[in-house]
């Protein structure tokens, strides 16, 4: 199956449901963190994903998440999102988010962009990526304009996946790892480890010259 990452770098997966069934079993996350039922999860539980995130700080950032409850992209699945608002609509939910969630949790010591899309991602899976530290400093090199914080990163990560192949792909991967009763993996999830394991794969082809049979380009 074939990826596009932020509509610019594509890279080819194999047997993806191999690789998933590999991250989970191999790591941690899928255990202590994605089989928590969505309905029972809390805010604590993003330290599970690896946020490392202090317990003081929990609280605060819980109480702003609470006071956006209201915010029209929370009402949304991914497929929802994609499928049934237009391009500007869209957008204008994103820059809500942006201006009333994200941009609070960043005056937060401690909480950069990765660890607040965590936290939004442990609360709302269905809709929020977690833009991890690697996913920035790809996209920094497509869009050498971006600010941290901007809400740029988000609109071009949803862009790219209304793209056929990332779409199709996906929804077939779902249905897939449903059938199998690999559970507690939204779509979101599922695209946050094939672009993961392609930017580590990617890293460490260009330090180790290592010829990947499970990621290509």
């Amino acid at each position: 199956m074939k990826f596009r990452l932020f509509s610019v770098v594509s890279f080819e997966v194999p047997n993806p449901i191999a690789l998933i069934e590999c991250y989970c079993f191999q790591s941690d996350f899928y255990a202590n963190y994605d089989l928590i039922p969505i309905e029972k999860r809390k805010v604590e539980h993003v330290n599970k994903i690896g946020a490392r995130i202090r317990k003081n700080l929990l609280p605060t950032c819980k109480n702003i998440i609470e006071e956006a409850t209201d915010l029209k992209i929370f009402d949304y699945d991914l497929d929802e999102f994609l499928d049934d608002l237009d391009n500007e609509t869209r957008n204008n939910y994103i820059l809500e988010l942006n201006q009333k969630v994200l941009r609070e949790l960043l005056k937060i010591s401690g909480i950069g962009l990765s660890k607040a899309t965590k936290i939004l991602h442990t609360l709302h899976p269905d809709i929020i990526p977690i833009i991890d530290n690697q996913l920035r400093e790809e996209y920094r090199k497509i869009n050498r304009k971006w600010k941290e914080g901007g809400s740029e990163i988000f609109i071009d990560y949803y862009n790219n996946l209304k793209e056929r192949d990332n779409r199709e792909n996906l929804k077939e991967i779902f249905s897939m790892l449903s059938e199998k009763n690999l559970r507690g993996l939204t779509k979101v999830r599922i695209f946050d480890i094939l672009w993961w394991s392609y930017l580590k794969a990617k890293r460490l082809k260009k330090q180790e010259n290592i010829k990947w049979s499970s990621i290509q380009w």
